[in-house]
């Protein structure tokens, strides 16, 4: 009768145990894996702190002095023009040129709005930003190479909002382009002498433009400086949606901005 019993205990017993030792897995199974991601999110914040703290630190006493030097800490003034961009000179050995100072530039057009120091050869690099204009902003960004004590300027690029390239006043409609229009464009081709059309012949034709930026360049002293004007004309209305004439010009010798490129979308058949 004892084992009798004995056995029925241990017929219960066991299922229960098993039953527990399971429960117990289920339920650790899951808890670890939380812990686990908590310590591994836990060592990574710990080292994005570190990282964090060795990028402020990591500072060198020339990166400090620069920055106090060339960064505008409040509301910085966009004072270049046109002009000034073109005229700034880059350094060039082969033909004697030092190129523009930093305090030269910071003399006569004040301190950046941000800037970018290269520790591995103490490059620096500055960019100036205008107040929006409808949402858009002139930028210039200037690079300078150590020389010595000084720094002078190595390369130069700019897109900047130009007064004497006007766009259409808000609520304006923009011309309505046709695709007989847009191929009838005399567009520069040297091969064929074709001048392409001026900036001030588009204008009289097809109106101010919804978008104008003037773009210059001169990335280093073996490369020919670069000055364009882009004019972006954008349909957005009831009946013509999404619609652009994009055209870019050229600079040349005497001064005059010439076509030399024309990109489009217009789906409509009727036009």
């Amino acid at each position: 009768m004892a084992k009798e019993d004995d056995y029925k205990n241990r017929s219960v017993v066991g299922p229960i145990t098993i039953f527990i030792v399971f429960m117990t897995v289920c339920i650790m199974l899951p808890l670890g894996k939380l812990m686990l991601m908590w310590g591994a999110h836990a060592v990574y914040k710990d080292l994005e702190r570190k990282s964090m703290s060795s990028s402020i630190y990591q500072k060198s006493l020339e990166e400090l002095k620069l920055e106090e030097k060339v960064l505008e800490r409040g509301k910085s003034r966009f004072k270049w023009t046109t002009d000034d961009i073109i005229n700034l000179q880059i350094k060039d050995a082969a033909a004697g040129q030092n190129g523009a100072s930093l305090d030269q530039v910071l003399e006569k057009h004040g301190k950046a709005s941000s800037f970018f120091y290269t520790e591995s050869n103490g490059n620096i690099e500055l960019s100036y930003v205008s107040e929006g204009i409808q949402g858009r902003h002139s930028h210039l960004r200037l690079t300078f190479e150590k020389d010595g004590a000084g720094y002078h300027l190595i390369r130069k690029s700019a897109n900047i909002l130009d007064e004497a390239y006007p766009t259409l006043p808000q609520g304006d409609s923009p011309h309505l382009w046709t695709k007989d229009e847009i191929a009838s464009l005399q567009v520069r081709d040297e091969s064929t002498g074709n001048p392409g059309m001026s900036y001030e012949e588009i204008i009289q034709l097809f109106g101010l433009p919804r978008e104008s930026e003037v773009f210059i360049s001169r990335l280093d002293a073996a490369d020919s400086q670069h000055i364009g004007l882009e004019l972006q004309y954008l349909t957005s209305d009831e009946r013509y949606n999404n619609e652009w004439v994009h055209l870019i010009f050229h600079r040349q010798e005497d001064g005059v901005f010439r076509l030399t490129t024309v990109t489009s979308h217009i789906d409509r058949r009727e036009r």
